[in-house]
């Protein structure tokens, strides 16, 4: 697939869904300027930046305060701190994953009176509750650089935003009121990105890497709308043509370290057990039931998801490990549909691909134990996390001609007490 292809593909799924709102606020007088007792110093660690504590300095050697809290310690890059002076020598980092060394490129500068109070408590619950695990190996990167970097990084500030006002709006009783909030963060995210993506060539590695970064920052607000089926699907389409720019340009990412299939293979498929799924009776019924809808397979869309769905079932039969390849095999069949055809495979009168979908669900519910074998522990978990999986089913069914829904009730009675269990709040994880 040529660059051109990728490049027009991205364009056109940003352009479509593209939301657009502004708000025009009083200028504010700044109160007087405070003068500190010392020199404030640029050249701390992030953690210690975040914290707004005094740090140490003890680049390259992590400092003190992180040496006690157990914490990575990240120091930005030489460029960021010395205008005009040369780049950090190699020499200069730590173990783990690392920032990029490139600045920013031709940012649109963000002013601090642009964001209200919601808007730092969403970028506080980003920080310490809803911050993705992927791509794999970046959850440290999540906490630290990348929020670091969102003040000169317009969409992926509001995609933190976006992704943090809608996990709040799932887990608090009175958190609807949020709901215009993030979807207008996440209508300002998607303009900035498809801006950003315009330049196209011009594009440094970091740039690439924050758009990619923003791109997985909506894939899992995405995941936390009650209603955010198409555009869930949208951005993990979204995630793999990225990371596939970025690998064909620089064969590697400096900032994730786990995107290539061989990075992912030797780092994370080699920790996924080799047990079965844990009721081969449910993965029998789900094959039957989904060899029922082949007849029904009209065009090379529906096929290729067909036996990416069929690939993943006979995998679980097999064991975890080779049922998480399978479904890898589903993301990679919507990234290898054209714009075009993807767009006819997630229209809602398409109810072929609604059944698919359904199946695709049922799968996503069947992994969740190896999705939480993957990611680090949280500081807290909600059951309500998974609920909008749940709902996009409920959904699905609902609005299924009859001879169709026939075909997937066994998937939709499967999801449908779950369901209920989440919205009441009864089931725990």
């Amino acid at each position: 697939m040529t660059t051109s292809n990728q490049e027009d593909r991205i364009h056109s799924t940003v352009e479509l869904y593209e939301r657009t709102s502004s708000a025009i606020q009083p200028r504010q007088i700044k109160p007087p300027r405070i003068k500190r007792p010392h020199t404030k110093s640029r050249n701390g660690c992030l953690n210690c930046k975040a914290r707004r504590v005094k740090c140490q300095e003890t680049r390259p050697h992590p400092c003190t305060n992180c040496v006690s809290r157990k914490m990575l310690c990240l120091y930005p890059a030489r460029q960021k701190i010395l205008q005009g002076g040369s780049g950090a020598s190699r020499n200069d980092s730590h173990r783990g994953p690392q920032p990029p060394a490139t600045p920013l490129r031709s940012q649109s500068e963000i002013t601090p009176h642009a964001f209200s109070g919601d808007d730092l408590r969403f970028f506080h619950h980003f920080l310490t509750i809803a911050y993705p695990h992927l791509p794999f190996g970046s959850e440290i990167l999540w906490k630290t650089f990348i929020p670091a970097s969102a003040h000169e990084c317009p969409h992926l500030l509001h995609a933190i935003l976006s992704l943090g006002a809608t996990h709040l709006s799932l887990i608090v009783p009175t958190g609807s009121k949020y709901t215009t909030q993030a979807v207008t963060h996440r209508g300002k995210a998607m303009k900035a990105l498809g801006n950003a993506l315009a330049r196209g060539d011009q594009c440094s590695t970091t740039d690439l890497e924050l758009m990619l970064a923003t791109a997985y920052a909506l894939t899992f607000q995405a995941n936390y709308m009650t209603d955010g089926l198409l555009d869930f699907a949208v951005m993990v389409r979204g995630c793999a043509v990225i990371t596939r720019k970025i690998l064909n340009k620089h064969t590697e990412s400096d900032m994730f370290k786990l995107l290539s299939p061989e990075a992912i293979t030797n780092n994370v498929i080699s920790q996924i057990p080799l047990t079965r799924y844990a009721d081969p009776g449910a993965l029998i019924t789900s094959i039957e039931t989904l060899e029922l809808i082949q007849p029904l397979l009209v065009n090379g869309c529906h096929k290729t998801t067909y036996q990416a769905l069929l690939s993943c079932y006979q995998g679980m039969q097999r064991s975890a490990r080779e049922g998480f390849i399978g479904l890898t095999g589903i993301y990679m069949s919507w990234e290898q549909m054209e714009h075009q055809e993807f767009m006819e495979f997630l229209d809602e009168e398409n109810h072929v691909s609604r059944a698919l979908f359904l199946h695709y669900i049922t799968i996503q519910i069947m992994m969740r134990p190896v999705f939480y074998l993957l990611r680090a522990p949280r500081p807290c978990e909600f059951a309500k996390d998974e609920l909008p999986m749940h709902q996009w089913a409920s959904r699905i069914y609902g609005c299924l001609p009859s001879p169709v829904r026939e075909l997937v009730e066994w998937q939709a009675r499967s999801t449908e007490p779950l369901r209920g269990e989440y919205e009441s709040g009864t089931i725990n994880h």
